[in-house]
């Protein structure tokens, strides 16, 4: 049989409410100096100021797309000071009203504090206290809402842009210890990490990797640490497997499908199918960290030419007739050359022969 527990005595009861209120008006302390919109503001300014930076380190390691990074870099600078300086100044007005609501609370609390044993006054005190702290605490989230409102837009912007970049940064710094070699006049857009559903289904044997693309061709290039020894299910060594399993002209890619798979459909796919001659007919991947519409429109934008068009460097002329030159009829067996001819190449085969064709 369960014993019916003690009833707390009102003075005992009293005394935790007051820890209690302690501890909430110590919260409130904190929350009426808007920290929280400080340390916002403060990380904004490092970003926008940062911006510059970053788009000069890409372009000194040969990403040479997208010259609108510079611009939208200038224009978040531009937009962003007038912004910070209302808000800011804002932020000080508020203050000075929270700081002045808070110590008549403050007050309260030392005067509750002082009278721990007189039950009844100190109640009379402890319920006022509770509605004065439920008031400002929604004053306080009232003007953290203001706040917000004065930039959140531009941060969505901001985090837009510089997700991006960031997938820029990551892909560059991947791309340096990848196996992938480029032609002399090839660039690398966009990597992401992926795994290839060679069955169309994923399973744990299915490769691990980088789908890389760049403004000639589409890669993919396993890259993680596989088992290679085991005892009893568990795991003895391990080893990194790094192998470019694809590698096919964009020119080659015939259409683009992507899904979004799942409970909650939150895993993006891209199923890509492939012209005749290339290394594989179709090739889907379950791509992590990216959306599956913002590849296919990557890819989309390189076999428009798009890419071209919005270059920091531009092709030269003689790299350009070079490819519109080049020999579409075998010399030595008369076949019709149908594989793509990519600017950097020196040399091709030809599929039905194997003779060496030179540019």
């Amino acid at each position: 049989m369960s014993q019916t527990p003690t009833p707390i005595s009102p003075l005992d009861q009293l005394k935790k409410d007051l820890v209690t209120m302690q501890r909430e008006v110590n919260d409130l302390q904190s929350k009426v100096n808007l920290s929280s919109i400080h340390d916002k503001l403060e990380d904004l300014q490092t970003k926008v100021n940062g911006l510059n930076k970053r788009i000069s380190d890409l372009r000194q390691k040969n990403y040479i797309f997208d010259t609108t990074l510079e611009v939208n870099a200038k224009d978040f600078v531009k937009r962003w000071q007038p912004i910070h300086t209302t808000t800011k100044i804002r932020l000080n007005q508020e203050l000075i009203h929270l700081k002045v609501d808070i110590k008549p609370i403050e007050q309260q609390l030392v005067k509750a504090s002082a009278n721990p044993n007189n039950v009844t006054l100190t109640r009379q005190i402890l319920n006022s206290l509770k509605v004065s702290v439920e008031n400002l605490s929604k004053k306080v989230s009232s003007s953290e809402a203001l706040l917000r409102g004065m930039y959140d837009s531009f941060e969505r912007e901001l985090n837009s842009f510089t997700k991006n970049l960031l997938n820029i940064e990551w892909t560059v710094k991947e791309f340096e210890s990848s196996n992938i070699k480029l032609l002399m006049h090839e660039f690398l857009i966009m990597g992401v990490k992926a795994v290839w559903t060679r069955d169309g289904k994923e399973d744990k044997d299915d490769p691990g990797g980088i789908l890389y693309l760049t403004d000639q061709r589409i890669f993919f290039e396993q890259k993680e640490e596989v088992a290679t020894k085991k005892f009893l299910f568990i795991t003895k060594e391990r080893e990194l497997r790094q192998e470019v399993l694809i590698d096919i002209p964009v020119q080659m890619i015939e259409s683009v499908q992507t899904t979004k798979q799942g409970i909650f459909k939150n895993q993006d796919f891209l199923d890509i199918n492939f012209t005749s001659g290339a290394q594989y007919n179709s090739a889907q991947f379950h791509i992590h960290n990216q959306n599956c519409e913002d590849w296919k429109g990557l890819i989309n934008k390189v076999q428009s030419g798009d890419f071209e068009k919005n270059r920091t460097k531009e092709v030269d002329k003689e790299v350009i007739e070079k490819i519109k030159n080049a020999p579409t009829i075998c010399p030595q067996c008369g076949a019709t050359i149908a594989m793509p001819i990519l600017r950097g190449m020196e040399q091709y085969s030809c599929e039905f022969c194997g003779g060496i064709i030179k540019l």
